[in-house]
Formats: structure tokens, sequence, C-alpha cells
């Protein structure tokens, strides 16, 4: 996973997630969404980094003999709004992320734990997604099992966020030779509450190459992909 554009909320530029692996939209780098990267100031205390004390805090604790933890939010003014979270590796998160996710002009908040699995194939993820909601908050919990590092890109007819979430799988292709593929799948966040897959952008194939590459691969045909991806659904997950 790789930050650019380093910035806060409401400057010129923005911040955004992105890898050497994802997918291009009609040969162009899909749009990224924009979000604002927060930095850990201290014992896993994420802040706004150019506004630690005018922007709401994040963190993640584990109370003694609780079996989660608890992500807070914390607001200058003093309102807080909390939700549990996974216990996997403990209280510590990976990175946290603001951003305007579902369009109401308050920020969103996104935070990440740490991945971990038995390496490029197979590694899990957790999260949590604060979407406001007026004055309140929503949470939705996110576990996968994929490649851990997912990118947030914008539909360019909607203007909405999608969630990317990346799977890596091997099979036969029409060389007769069998090649690793990066699987982009598209999620989006929909009226009911949930992330659903998006039915506009089918999955994407690119050929690992061991370098950048963004083009969907033309080895294989949709039987071939069928195969490829056969047993996966249990092992690349979205769960909420």
């Amino acid at each position: 996973m790789v930050l650019v554009n380093a910035t806060g909320l409401g400057a010129a530029t923005n911040e955004w997630i992105t890898s050497d692996y994802s997918p291009f939209l009609n040969g162009k780098p899909w749009p990224r969404f924009p979000v604002v990267a927060y930095v850990e100031r201290a014992s896993n205390i994420w802040v706004h980094p150019l506004g630690p004390k005018a922007y709401p805090t994040v963190t993640e604790i584990h109370e003694e003999d609780a079996d989660f933890t608890t992500v807070v939010i914390q607001f200058p003014d003093g309102r807080r709004f909390k939700t549990f979270n996974e216990l996997v590796l403990g209280p510590c998160l990976a990175g946290v992320y603001s951003g305007d996710f579902n369009g109401d002009g308050r920020p969103d908040f996104v935070a990440v734990k740490p991945g971990f699995g038995c390496g490029l194939a197979a590694e899990y993820c957790t999260g949590v997604f604060a979407f406001s909601d007026g004055h309140d908050y929503r949470f939705t919990r996110i576990s996968t099992m994929g490649l851990g590092a997912h990118d947030l890109v914008i539909d360019p007819q909607t203007k909405t966020f999608r969630l990317v979430h990346t799977s890596f799988r091997q099979g036969e292709s029409t060389d007769g030779i069998t090649h690793s593929f990066w699987v982009h799948r598209f999620y989006k966040w929909d009226d009911n509450l949930r992330f659903q897959r998006d039915g506009n952008f089918p999955a994407v194939w690119i050929q690992y190459l061991n370098r950048p590459n963004h083009e969907p691969t033309k080895l294989l045909t949709p039987r071939l992909k069928s195969r490829a991806w056969a047993g996966a659904e249990a092992e690349a997950r979205i769960d909420w």
C-alpha cells in the first residue's frame, strides 16, 4: 500500500490509497477517493496531521478481561462514539483515514487493524467504518481475507466511493500455462447500511508479472476464470 500526496482536510490536494497492481479504468488510473491519513501521536491514539486538537481523535482500547477491543472516536466538543472490534493482534491500529464517504459533508472514518496470515495469498484484515448520520455515527465492521490493503476508488458516474477487495488466484490460462492473478472485486455502501458487490463493475483479473501492472488479463476466458476462482469464496471474503 502506497500513500500519495499527504495533506489535510480541506487542502488543495488530497491523499489516497493506491497500489502498483490496482485496476485501471478505460486505460487510466481509477479515480481515487480522497482521504486524510491520520498519524499516531502516542500509545495508539490517532490524530489529524494538521489539526490534532481541531479534529476528532481515534483510538482502540482493551478493557481488562474483555474478549474484544473498543474503537473510540473522540470529538473536540466532548462527544464520544464507540463500537467493539476484534481482539486479533490486540488493541492496535495500522491506519486511520478520514473522508466524506457518504457525501453528507461531515467527516467519516475507517480504522484498520494490522493484517496477518500465511503470506501474500492469505492475509486477514479487520477494520471499522464510522459513517456520519447527522449528529450521530453508525458503525460497520469489516473482516476480510485477501491482500489486506484495499483501494478506495470513486465511481465516476455516481461520484460515490467503492471498496476494492483484492485476492490472489492461480489458474491455467489460454496459453496452457498456469499463471498467477490479482482479482479485484468492487463493493459499494448501500441504503441498507451494508456493503454489497457492485454489479456494474465485474471483477478485474490482472496477471502478476513481478512488476507494476494494471491491465486486465487476456489470458483467461470466463470459463477459465470460473475454474480458477472455484473454492475461493470461503478464502477471499468480506464479512460484515
